[in-house]
């Protein structure tokens, strides 16, 4: 595969962003609640659909069946970052890649050493808090709580986890945020998703910059509105890019 082009787009970029999707987490063995074999074993250990354990309506009226499902599937995974990640952190600390918008929860390229992340849904690991005081409590305090974890000063008040649920608004100020920085964009490098993907219909709007990248594995037939496509995993394609960039 001839990456000419994608380093030097990636290495002349004044103001490069990456919006990273699910087919990239996938490669650090995040198991996507949609996938067929997932939803499947989900259903059948806790007698609904993944999509309905993890809303807003399980949260408010079955509280003690949404943490168990929570603590079990989301807060039992350890995850490690990942070469491609790993790749995008050394790029952010090289000057060449600004801001990482995501709509994963498990910080992953936080934990590869990024700074400058967006994560739209939030993430399980920050504001865990109180709905009534506002009061924030660490996951450890989640992860060691007796079914459901209350409020340690409003006694009742069962705590929201530091992530958006289905049926619930997104906030405001990330969603600017994401936008101000697209628009400020030269270059856009989409990873492990393809551009019919909510992401990037979200975001790409804003974007007048110059080139849109897409590397994802499977050939998708919108990637003909892109500047350049690459079929194959963001884990090998990426770290091979930042190498050639950085040890130029």
């Amino acid at each position: 595969m001839n990456l000419n082009y994608l380093e030097e787009t990636i290495g002349t970029s004044k103001y490069l962003v990456c919006l990273a999707g699910m087919e990239f987490m996938r490669e650090q063995n995040v198991a996507y609640h949609r996938d067929s074999d997932e939803s499947y074993r989900i259903e059948e250990k806790y007698g609904y659909s993944p999509e309905e354990l993890f809303s807003a309506r399980m949260f408010n009226t079955h509280a003690e069946l949404f943490y168990e499902y929570y603590r079990n599937e989301i807060l039992s995974k350890h995850l490690e970052a990942g070469k491609g990640n790993e790749a995008l952190a050394r790029l952010e600390e090289a000057g060449y890649l600004k801001t990482i918008i995501t709509k994963g929860i498990y910080n992953m390229p936080q934990k590869a050493g990024c700074k400058n992340v967006i994560n739209m849904y939030g993430n399980i690991y920050e504001n865990n808090a109180c709905p009534r005081c506002g009061k924030i409590f660490p996951i450890e305090y989640i992860k060691n709580s007796d079914k459901v974890p209350l409020c340690d000063v409003c006694k009742s008040t069962v705590i929201h986890p530091g992530v958006y649920l289905h049926g619930e608004m997104l906030s405001n100020t990330v969603i600017s945020h994401a936008v101000e920085e697209v628009a400020k964009a030269d270059t856009i490098l989409v990873l492990g998703m393809n551009l019919n993907s909510s992401l990037c219909k979200d975001m790409l709007p804003h974007f007048t910059g110059k080139d849109l990248i897409v590397i994802h594995k499977e050939p998708h037939y919108l990637d003909e509105k892109a500047t350049a496509a690459y079929h194959g995993a963001v884990s090998e394609i990426l770290p091979e890019v930042a190498e050639s960039i950085l040890d130029a």
